[in-house]
């Protein structure tokens, strides 16, 4: 357990959990939102369908198996509250919790019946100390939960650091990612993999994470879920 998670473990003692988005109070510590801010955020059906928001924003960068994604991203949405409290607001259970949710629902998708593991996205270890853990990883673990399938944090490494993406153009986003990763432990040869992200924006970093790993593994499959998909 985290530091963060054993504050806020002693702090429900004593204070009432909070809404992530409208700050109401919870009815129970394990909630993440109200029931009138959840409501407010649909889990997509892209999971249903061969082409979604997800496999139209990769399509022709590398063999694609699979892709749904849980939510849209917008400013100033529920969905940004979540995401934010995530990255930024030391909310690592966010991630998992989300990840559990989604994994529960992708349980339906025959595609996904063959899984071998899921990836996260690395982050740079520079990164992982000023934050604390990868916010990635923390969704993959949900849903690895979910699926009944082991999370594989090495099989990727991030060589390069260059700060957050988050003001960046499309151009920009893309030189700040080229080179950026390799393949790492693991042998996952004629196996298929879920690489995981948290939001989903220009594709580039799901891009190279994906060639990475198919340069390293031959006849790897390689299906992507995204806990969200930021809007165009």
């Amino acid at each position: 357990m985290g530091l963060g998670e054993l504050f806020r473990s002693l702090g429900s003692l004593f204070f009432p959990s909070l809404c992530l988005n409208c700050r109401r109070t919870l009815a129970s510590p394990d909630e993440l939102l109200c029931v009138r801010c959840g409501n407010e955020m649909p889990v997509s059906d892209s999971y249903r369908h061969a082409e979604n928001a997800v496999t139209d924003r990769l399509a022709g960068r590398f063999p694609l198996t699979f892709g749904a994604h849980a939510y849209t991203f917008r400013e100033g949405t529920v969905c940004q509250a979540l995401i934010h409290a995530l990255k930024y607001h030391d909310r690592p259970d966010v991630g998992v919790a989300l990840g559990r949710q989604f994994g529960t629902i992708l349980q339906t998708a025959e595609t996904l019946h063959d899984v071998a593991g899921i990836v996260p996205v690395p982050i740079h270890r520079r990164r992982r100390r000023q934050r604390g853990y990868n916010q990635a990883e923390k969704i993959a673990e949900g849903l690895a939960e979910a699926l009944q399938v082991r999370v594989y944090p090495r099989a990727l490494r991030r060589t390069a650091f260059a700060g957050s993406q988050t003001k960046m153009g499309k151009l920009e986003r893309l030189e700040n990612v080229r080179h950026s990763f390799t393949a790492g432990e693991g042998d996952f040869t004629g196996a298929h993999l879920i690489i995981v992200d948290d939001v989903l924006t220009t594709g580039a970093t799901l891009d190279f994470c994906a060639h990475a790993l198919l340069e390293k593994h031959a006849g790897l499959r390689v299906s992507v879920v995204t806990l969200a998909v930021a809007e165009k």
